[in-house]
């Protein structure tokens, strides 16, 4: 055959399928491989790297890694602890609660620490755990610089020990932000509603305080005012509520 330039030969068909092979100068002799082989094995160097499918190393996940869960159960791919790129590979058994579509799970030693969902919400792995704010400098008596709750809802506070005349009804709403809740409540008579001195405005508050704490009352009319005391999930009053049709409390305490 003859020698003819590069620039003559026709075009080969791609993608390559990995088995057409060229000429290399190896110990000082002209050799083939294949073209599946030019790199095997061996660390490549790239300026960038723009990919139309996978990057699979032959690493399996080890402690320490990082996954994504693109599909329920299925971990489309994840970082290794030496830094490789994995696709593929099912997440049954690494210690994971129930994978979810679209999430990002953070692991460490194969467990799951966190995740951030497919809302782009931050979800810490457990109880207890949440964000930790130890990179601020604390005052003396610091005990604690980790969020670990925050919650919002609604329930119905009991009438405890008021007296009422009519139909009694009552609404509530509290919110949780780490140990402090804060709560708002009202207790309703439809002719009227009166707590005595000492008397347990309800007995059901939707966390129990930590300790004795003071909060203020409005009675329906915006006009008077007063203090209540929260003790476990019970809340007294300090003194006589008077009678009313509509008592409203906000308190906040520590739980």
């Amino acid at each position: 055959m003859a020698n003819k330039k590069i620039s003559a030969l026709s075009s080969a068909t791609t993608p390559l399928a990995g088995t057409e092979t060229l000429p290399v100068v190896q110990g000082g002799a002209t050799t083939q491989v294949s073209v599946a082989n030019l790199t095997a094995g061996r660390t490549v160097s790239a300026a960038s790297l723009i990919t139309t499918g996978a990057i699979t190393s032959g690493t399996v996940l080890t402690s320490g890694s990082y996954f994504v869960v693109q599909s329920s159960g299925v971990a489309r791919a994840y970082v290794g602890s030496a830094g490789d790129i994995v696709a593929g590979g099912a997440v049954a058994d690494m210690a994971l609660s129930t994978p979810a579509v679209n999430n990002m799970i953070f692991a460490i030693a194969n467990y799951e620490k966190f995740r951030i969902d497919v809302n782009g919400n931050f979800v810490p792995k457990g109880t207890g755990n949440g964000i930790n704010f130890t990179a601020n400098t604390p005052a003396a008596g610091m005990t604690s610089q980790l969020l670990n709750w925050y919650e919002e809802g609604t329930w119905t506070p009991n009438k405890g020990q008021c007296t009422v005349v009519g139909t009694f009804s009552s609404s509530g709403t509290y919110t949780r932000v780490g140990r402090v809740v804060t709560l708002r409540l009202n207790l309703s008579g439809s002719t009227s509603i009166t707590c005595a001195t000492g008397a347990q405005v309800t007995t059901n508050l939707p966390y129990a305080s930590s300790t004795d704490t003071p909060a203020l009352y409005i009675n329906g009319g915006f006009s008077v005012s007063g203090a209540v005391d929260t003790s476990g999930t019970i809340m007294y009053a300090v003194g006589t509520i008077a009678t009313t049709n509509s008592i409203i409390i906000t308190a906040t305490y520590q739980v």
